[in-house]
């Protein structure tokens, strides 16, 4: 059977009344075909599909959950204050230090389009889609703390350029993920490291590496959530 744009199917099932409320709930997370998150409003989907608008749920991404619980367990403040979301992607960790008071929040991303609208739309935050952190001179103003969620590369690659962004005090609070740490492909089983000794070994060797690179790390947890494909994480919050 002939497929359709995912935006043309929503509107001649009446779900939608136009392209651009489609577009918002993409963006959003809220539109599934076949239990999946739809990633476009332009993917081709068969009439056959299941397809389901969810209600609008609290956070735009499982990274708010994590990141609160670090913000709790360190017992962080931000409001008030200017901070950089690294790896912003929907905005999951941009949404938890809104949420918490910040003042202005940069949402860093080499991604476009990821950001959910209503982050996008809100005054207290400035999009800085396309742009890699490696490649960044400088931000309009030092941010007091900066946090990290970034995939496909070693969080060494970014926090190695982060230290320029922060005011003296400043902090980051870091997303480690040992799937990307490993150099070994036969450390993972489709994709997950499953074996906790080799966890630990990725982040004990992190934690000297920062340490001889001039960060101390002050706390650090286990996320309360695994990632999307179901690997253990860690919550460290570094100072410079």
């Amino acid at each position: 059977m002939k497929k359709k744009r995912l935006d043309v199917l929503l509107i001649e099932k009446k779900i939608v009344a136009d392209k651009k409320e489609t577009f918002i709930l993409v963006t959003e997370g809220r539109v599934f075909l076949n239990g999946q998150k739809a990633i476009s409003p332009a993917q081709m989907v068969g009439a056959e599909a299941n397809v389901e608008v969810r209600e609008n749920a609290k956070y735009v991404g499982r990274g708010a959950v994590k990141l609160e619980a670090a913000l709790e367990k360190f017992r962080i403040d931000v409001n008030g204050k200017i901070c950089a979301d690294i790896g912003a992607a929907t905005g999951g960790f941009t949404q938890a230090l809104l949420e918490r008071g910040a003042k202005t929040v940069y949402a860093v991303d080499t991604a476009r389009g990821k950001l959910a609208l209503k982050l996008r739309e809100d005054p207290r935050i400035i999009v800085m889609e396309g742009t890699d952190i490696r490649h960044l001179e400088k931000l309009p103003e030092l941010a007091r703390y900066a946090t990290i969620d970034v995939s496909l590369v070693s969080l060494q690659n970014v926090l190695a350029h982060v230290r320029r962004f922060l005011l003296p005090e400043g902090e980051v609070i870091a997303l480690f993920k040992p799937q990307y740490e490993t150099r070994d492909p036969k450390a993972l089983v489709r994709g997950v490291i499953k074996d906790p000794r080799i966890r630990e070994k990725l982040l004990h060797d992190f934690v000297e590496w920062a340490e001889r690179n001039g960060w101390r790390i002050k706390e650090w947890m286990e996320s309360p959530i695994r990632g999307s494909e179901g690997n253990t994480e860690y919550l460290l919050l570094l100072h410079c």
